[in-house]
């Protein structure tokens, strides 16, 4: 992890935001259940049957509008690692990460093909919350596989999270994978993968993945940090060059 100043190494916390205009869908929804609950018990005293299944369905659909509604998420940003927290209905799951085991964060992308196998994938946000989703991938300890978290967050908590690791946060999907590589390449070449191909550096990777048919290196659908704070940053090649310093850092580690 880059070395960051005193006041970056205070607890930065940061919570989910409840998107009004979604209540009015969530009403709809509540709406659209009570009319089924009296549906069903009328057509049972008409009936005179006790319908065991619309029951057990409408106890189910209660169940996801409440948690829908009523899910909230923490992000704390600690000295050394990042704390998660999301709470529903009856359910509580917390996450801690390391900032050394975290890979990397990208804007989420729905694609066919992965172009990592994630072994956890963790929906760290409210879904009342209409903010950009992010996908943060973090070490697992496994050699061919991978955790990943999805969140969504204020501004002010990303600008603080590129602080406590620059060049990790926020950028392009292709430059959070070829990190991710290199962070376990040497583990894999030991058990016998790649054998036949000779060792890449993080340029060229990232230049490998950029390729036609790869869906990553410029879709138009993708966001990175440039888009939300509009500062620029200084490039090499169409990478940013505090990616390849922290990709440099990572492979110092190994």
């Amino acid at each position: 992890m880059a070395k960051t100043d005193a006041a970056s190494t205070k607890d930065f916390v940061d919570h989910s935001y409840f998107y009004k205009p979604y209540s009015i869908a969530a009403a709809i929804g509540f709406i659209l259940w009570a009319a089924y609950v009296c549906w069903t018990g009328y057509w049972g005293i008409m009936k005179g049957r006790l319908p065991v299944i619309d029951i057990g369905m409408q106890l189910a659909i209660l169940w996801w509008l409440l948690d829908t509604v009523r899910t909230k998420t923490v992000y704390r940003l600690e000295k050394d690692r990042l704390y998660m927290l999301k709470t529903g209905l009856w359910r509580k799951q917390e996450l801690s990460i390391a900032y050394d085991d975290i890979f990397g964060v990208h804007h989420f992308k729905n694609q066919l093909m992965k172009p990592v196998t994630y072994r956890y994938t963790y929906h760290q946000y409210a879904k009342m919350d209409n903010r950009p989703i992010w996908s943060l991938l973090y070490d697992i300890g496994s050699t061919q596989k991978v955790g990943r978290v999805l969140m969504k967050a204020s501004e002010d908590f990303w600008k603080e999270f590129e602080k406590r690791m620059p060049g990790q946060i926020r950028i392009p999907q292709e430059e959070v994978v070829a990190l991710t590589y290199k962070s376990i390449e040497k583990k894999l070449r030991e058990q016998g993968y790649f054998k036949d191909h000779p060792e890449m550096d993080f340029e060229e990777g990232i230049k490998q993945l950029r390729q036609k048919g790869t869906e990553m290196g410029g879709r138009d659908d993708e966001l990175t940090g440039e888009d939300f704070h509009g500062e620029k940053v200084e490039m090499k090649n169409g990478t940013r060059t505090d990616t390849i310093e922290a990709a440099k850092r990572r492979m110092e580690k190994k």
